[in-house]
């Protein structure tokens, strides 16, 4: 296929914001691809070139990026960056200063940038702007303006995974519902790449039967919220188990042999982080297995710190170091595969009598704390002793026969209950930044208030929830705007009321959690609610389809339709 197929075709979505019409514009491209360029697809429409938890990186940046666009138009890089001012947009440089007919195939963009990814070490710098321009070079102007997006991680389509799964199940199966079973391949191995070409080759059923594979991180079970402990019965019965429920950061390990490699709950490889962890889990006696658990600071004790301690790790250099000031320990609550055979469709209760059996207590390296309990007194009880010991909660979990591990789903399987969830006290909640609104007098030249939303799961859409100008340091108020990423123009999923248009759209990519008093109805905000008196608290390293969802806020409100 011609790359100027796909231009044209990101050009028309990038002028709508109709997510049917994107997704029904990515389905006509798609069917029309061998399977190979639908892997290219799936993962160029996402502004990548491999899988999310890949580590390959383009690493251009848009200094690189403009003499490339220099070399391949024959401008000056004053020139090109003259341009890149005045249009906000590198892409656009391209595009004005590139003149060429273009005769690129999908093949060849994809085959330049693995190979631009390729390049390291000295001398790779240059190399990167030769190979780049020549792309340039053969590019139309329109071409151009994608190819650089893509280079620089800018893409501002606004499609997400699941926009990507519709448009696939739409496709090859001639309706949306086909989506619940590509979404569940998608939560088990998570590389629509994969996905993509697996189902335009072999079918839906190929696809069904998509499974663990190691070394590719399955995307985390995630728990569910209520308004009032006593809903656990409802929502469970008993007996469950209760979890003490640190507060660090989600690690999921996958060992074969002495290869060892841990994956973070965005899927990031975080392997050279936490080199201790590493450590430990190759010495278990499984040849192959991958757990899943909560990495958190700890005291010569073995007590566990702050969740600020813990972000002190997340660090490129001096991590030896590092790591003898604050040491990490995984506290392992699941079991997800064992000797060649995925675990994730038994129940809870046999998951963890396995895990039992695979992991022995060391200081970087033990079961997560829990109890099983009969009774609501049980877990008030346990939830107590938690609270005193300074820990972030409990997480309830079903031992019912049905209890399998839900890949990437927030189901009733598994409860969070945290101190603030109790009557009298602020409730928090992961919010998405969307947009942002200039500030003035003291905020003058940064954002005075941010535009946030929780997101809808069903329609896979950004909903705003609230306007957030409170909770933020001098410092962090001075760093947003080189740490949100502007998008041009509305993004397709977010959906804004007039009211509520912000002065700077934000590609929906950041996670913040945020504190509240309470909830209340909004005609205001497409979600139908709002929080009040919001407070920043921290960034969270969440995807933001991890966000607060709509169907948790009905929950919270009483409203939770079945």
């Amino acid at each position: 296929m011609k790359f100027s197929q796909v231009a044209k075709t990101y050009n028309e979505i990038e002028k709508t914001s109709s997510l049917i019409q994107m997704r029904e514009r990515l389905a006509l491209l798609l069917k029309k691809s061998t399977p190979e360029e639908v892997k290219a697809l799936c993962y160029l429409t996402l502004g990548r070139i491999a899988p999310s938890y890949s580590t390959i990186l383009l690493g251009m940046g848009e200094s690189m990026v403009a003499k490339s666009i220099a070399k391949a138009s024959g401008e000056s890089i004053e020139e090109v960056k003259r341009h890149i001012k005045k249009t906000g947009d590198a892409g656009l440089a391209a595009e004005n200063l590139i003149k060429s007919k273009g005769k690129l195939e999908i093949k060849d963009v994809m085959g330049t940038l693995e190979k631009i990814a390729k390049k390291k070490g000295a001398g790779s710098v240059q190399e990167k702007i030769e190979i780049l321009a020549d792309l340039l070079k053969k590019s139309s102007g329109i071409e151009a303006r994608y190819v650089v997006r893509i280079v620089l991680g800018q893409l501002r389509l606004g499609a997400g995974d699941k926009t990507i799964l519709d448009a696939l199940a739409i496709a090859y199966t001639g309706t949306q519902k086909a989506r619940q079973k590509l979404e569940r391949a998608y939560h088990i191995r998570p590389d629509l790449g994969e996905i993509g070409k697996t189902l335009a080759s072999k079918g839906l059923r190929a696809v069904e039967k998509i499974g663990i594979k190691l070394f590719v991180p399955i995307q985390a079970m995630l728990c569910q919220r209520i308004r009032e402990l006593s809903d656990v019965e409802e929502k469970m019965g008993f007996p469950v188990a209760v979890e003490h429920k640190y507060d660090g950061e989600r690690v999921q390990a996958h060992k074969r042999g002495d290869q060892v490699r841990l994956f973070s709950r965005r899927l990031d490889d975080v392997t050279s982080q936490f080199p201790e962890i590493v450590k430990a889990v190759k010495k278990l006696k499984a040849k192959k297995c991958i757990i899943d658990g909560e990495a958190i600071a700890i005291d010569k004790e073995g007590n566990a710190l702050p969740f600020q301690t813990m972000m002190q790790r997340r660090r490129k250099y001096e991590i030896e170091e590092y790591a003898k000031k604050i040491p990490i320990s995984l506290r392992v609550f699941d079991l997800l595969y064992l000797e060649g055979k995925s675990l994730i469709d038994e129940s809870y209760p046999k998951r963890h009598e396995k895990l039992e059996k695979t992991v022995k207590k060391s200081k970087q390296l033990e079961l997560a704390e829990r109890i099983v309990c009969e009774s609501l007194q049980c877990i008030d009880e346990f939830f107590e002793k938690m609270c005193e010991r300074g820990a972030e909660g409990i997480v309830i979990k079903s031992m019912d026969p049905s209890s399998t591990y839900e890949a990437g789903t927030r189901g009733w399987k598994w409860i969070k209950w945290k101190p603030e969830y109790m009557r009298g006290m602020r409730d928090t909640f992961d919010l998405v930044i969307i947009g942002a609104y200039w500030g003035r007098g003291k905020r003058s030249g940064t954002y005075g208030a941010l535009l946030c939303a929780i997101y809808d799961d069903k329609n896979d859409k950004f909903l705003t929830f609230c306007k957030l100008g409170s909770g933020f340091t001098d410092a962090q108020l001075k760093e947003l705007p080189k740490k949100l990423t502007v998008h041009k123009g509305k993004p397709a999923r977010a959906s804004v009321k007039k009211n509520m248009i912000p002065d700077v759209w934000i590609s929906p990519e950041t996670v913040i959690e945020v504190t509240g008093a309470n909830i209340t109805k909004s005609p205001s905000h497409t979600s139908g609610y709002a929080l009040r008196f919001p407070r920043f608290v921290r960034y969270r390293k969440k995807k933001p389809s991890q966000a607060t969802t709509l169907e948790e806020i009905k929950t919270l409100t009483q409203e939770r339709t079945s």
